[in-house]
């Protein structure tokens, strides 16, 4: 594996991510930022940057700092955020928030323990550079769901709006040692004559999103079978990869590489 590269099959994990908070009034991103710190123990302090106007965006502000190597932009924006293919609650105002989790910076990640992993190959560092950038993302989505105007946190990647409460009550999960599952990744399922369920949101962490179809399991196994596997991938270093065999509950399945038939996207498809 070392010498193919664990990239040659899953993806490698970017250093760079974004959601978007949306808002039904304009908020203070500096009084937010006080929040961050007072409901994690924290001590960030933002700059404020301009933003001249350039040839595809307007002129306008960022409010960035810096936590455990990890750089994040916020950018208030007085106007609603426009989709092609979707519909979004109804809001006026949205905060843009950029990641930055840079693979030279791990020596200062202690949230992910990525100071501890700077000698393992850079497919595993990038791994957890981007799990210490979704500490902090979520951390600070904790603070912006809890103003008054919040609407939801849009994810692009998962196709979904999170709304506050679903935001601030599992965000809490972080503070016991546990990974808030359902605001890093998406598993969608259904059931009709047989199961099907599908992960959204893995790429992010270095990994090919898993798949289970045409099983007569229900939808409720096939959904814990999923995020038993995701939470396993995400705090680990371990891979799937095809040829292998996964047990739960007893049972062995075995794991293949197949183009999903639902988007046309490369997966882990997990036989039941």
């Amino acid at each position: 594996m070392e010498q193919l590269g664990i990239s040659a099959l899953h993806p490698r994990a970017p250093e760079i991510f974004s959601y978007v908070a949306l808002f039904s009034a304009p908020i203070d991103l500096d009084r937010v930022l006080e929040q961050l710190n007072a409901l994690w123990g924290l001590d960030i302090s933002g700059q404020w940057q301009q933003v001249p106007a350039g040839e595809n965006h307007p002129a306008g502000s960022i409010l960035d700092f810096t936590w455990q190597g990890v750089h994040v932009a916020m950018s208030p924006v007085n106007t609603p955020l426009s989709l092609e293919k979707a519909q979004l609650p109804e809001h006026i105002f949205q905060v843009p928030v950029t990641l930055y989790a840079p693979a030279k910076e791990a020596a200062a990640g202690q949230l992910a323990n990525e100071s501890a992993f700077l000698s393992q190959i850079p497919e595993i560092r990038r791994r957890k550079r981007m799990l210490s950038a979704h500490f902090v993302a979520t951390q600070l989505a904790d603070a912006l769901m809890r103003e008054a105007a919040a609407v939801g946190i849009f994810r692009s990647e998962m196709g979904i709006v999170q709304p506050p409460q679903m935001v601030t009550e599992l965000s809490g999960l972080l503070r016991a040692g546990k990974i808030p599952l359902p605001l890093w990744i998406n598993i969608r399922t259904q059931e009709i004559d047989l199961s099907w369920g599908r992960t959204y949101g893995l790429p992010l962490f270095g990994h090919l999103d898993i798949e289970i179809r045409e099983t007569s399991k229900s939808a409720s196994a096939v959904y814990q079978i999923l995020a038993e596997i995701t939470n396993y991938l995400i705090s680990g270093e371990s891979y799937l990869l095809p040829g292998q065999t996964l047990e739960s509950g007893g049972e062995k399945m075995v794991i293949t590489e197949e183009v999903s038939p639902v988007d046309k996207q490369t997966v882990i498809r997990i036989l039941t």
